[in-house]
């Protein structure tokens, strides 16, 4: 039988109110802000952690992508194009460079400390009101929809209202917690957690002879010798090595192959090799993907030392912040994007955004992709996934919108996630302005606005 207390009820302090209110500072969440700041609304950016920039920033990202479609055509602009700009000016990333695998078209590296500092001054510049440390505990909601948050950070308790919400937590925390029909249940299987690191000392004169000497062993989008070319280099594979290395007992997990971002001159990569299987609405499961996921970390430095040319000095440089989540709670939309929709390049009337990148699924207990499927052009984003089913005064964006797992394996990739943060942040700051909910906020009027800003929302 389960226990509970009872606690005492308790008076919360209002502290202000605003017209929109982005929950969660990642990739969608910041340029929300952004967007509904530059549309006229007072804005608060509410955050968990300490820092903003999301899985970009905390993850170590190897990099940023979804910004063309298979076909090299341009399907992210506006807002999101002007932070790569930013980050390029700032020395940050060299901005869209070839994809070496061929996965897809184009990559963009970022320095992920610079990162942290060029989005922080984009955001205070713009006149946002940001709350760091402060995560949302509840909702104050009426029978129209949500009002505002309630956060409890090291202040105590307070409140926040809003005319319009927008949640970009990335497990749809507010949707949750204002009572959205999800279209995930808890213990369904989900892509794996992982936490991505940095390796320092590598000789990438050295590696990259064995690439050349191992070709086979490696996705490869151009010759070998290409890659001695560039000041990057995008390795997806090591497949052969890491199957001796887990029969040799050095590697728990066995991996068909991991992705490799190096920077040549600094001697650096960022690796993605760790997974675990967690629910990552679960805090006990993300406890313990952290303890097992850091154990992997130190077996990889292991692995890349003993069995990697070029790598006999390396020593591990950094790790992520946190446990880094693909998949999570989704809201049930007015409209749920499929995998058909994908496949097809399908577009809507209601468009406010585009993907393009492939499917790409991570198996949730296995030892490598449950799909990599390219999708052959780019396909809409519609309006109606943005927008929870019986749910109004909120919007989401980012990896919580409404899609089949299918369909959310490429479209919750960084590049589209700002798209749709653009498109959730617009559509809020013209609803506050004009008094009218989201729904019932004239098309037309946010696609103008949307392109007027340089938003891409239709090939």
């Amino acid at each position: 039988m389960s226990k509970t207390i009872q606690e005492p009820a308790r008076l919360t302090r209002l502290v202000d109110g605003y017209d929109v209110i982005v929950a969660g500072a990642g990739t969608a969440g910041v340029v929300a802000a952004i967007a509904a700041a530059r549309n006229g609304a007072r804005v608060l950016l509410v955050e968990r952690g300490g820092f903003l920039g999301g899985h970009i920033a905390g993850q170590l990202l190897e990099h940023s992508a979804g910004w063309f479609d298979a076909h090299g055509t341009r399907i992210v602009g506006g807002m999101p194009q002007e932070l790569v700009e930013r980050l390029v000016a700032a020395g940050a990333s060299p901005g869209h460079i070839r994809d070496d695998t061929g996965y897809t078209r184009y990559r963009m590296p970022v320095n992920h400390e610079i990162y942290k500092s060029v989005v922080t001054a984009w955001v205070v510049e713009t006149g946002i009101d940001v709350l760091l440390f402060s995560p949302v505990c509840s909702v104050m909601s009426d029978s129209a929809g949500p009002q505002g948050v309630i956060v409890e950070n090291k202040s105590g308790r307070a409140a926040y209202s809003a005319k319009v919400m927008v949640d970009c937590t990335g497990d749809a925390d507010i949707a949750w917690l204002a009572g959205c029909e999800l279209l995930s249940s808890p213990g369904d299987a989900t892509q794996p957690v992982s936490l991505l690191f940095k390796l320092g000392g590598i000789d990438h004169g050295e590696l990259l002879n064995y690439v050349a000497s191992n070709p086979s062993e490696f996705k490869m989008g151009v010759a070998p010798e290409q890659l001695r070319q560039e000041p990057h280099v995008n390795l997806w594979g090591f497949g052969d090595l890491l199957k001796r290395a887990h029969a040799d007992g050095v590697v728990s997990l066995l991996r068909r192959e991991l992705h490799y971002s190096g920077e040549i001159a600094r001697g650096e990569a960022v690796i993605n090799f760790t997974r675990h299987p967690a629910d990552a609405t679960r805090a006990d499961d993300l406890t313990t993907a952290e303890i097992v996921l850091r154990r992997q970390v130190l077996e990889a430095l292991t692995f890349f030392r003993k069995y990697v040319p070029g790598c006999e000095e390396a020593f591990l440089a950094a790790t992520a912040s946190s446990v880094g989540v693909r998949e999570s709670r989704r809201i049930a939309g007015i409209y749920e994007l499929t995998e058909s929709d994908i496949r097809s390049g399908r577009h809507f009337a209601d468009n406010v955004a585009l993907g393009g990148f492939p499917i790409d699924s991570h198996d949730p207990k296995g030892p490598s992709m449950d799909g990599t499927e390219p999708v052959k052009r780019g396909y809409g984003i519609p309006f109606g996934a943005l927008l929870p089913r019986r749910v109004d005064r909120l919007l989401v964006a980012g990896r919580c919108i409404s899609a089949d797992r299918r369909a959310l394996a490429s479209a919750r990739i960084t590049g589209t996630c700002m798209a749709m943060g653009q498109a959730a942040g617009t559509a809020a700051a013209l609803s506050a302005a004009s008094n009218a909910t989201p729904r019932k906020l004239p098309l037309p009027r946010l696609q103008d606005r949307l392109k007027e800003q340089g938003a891409i929302v239709a090939l």
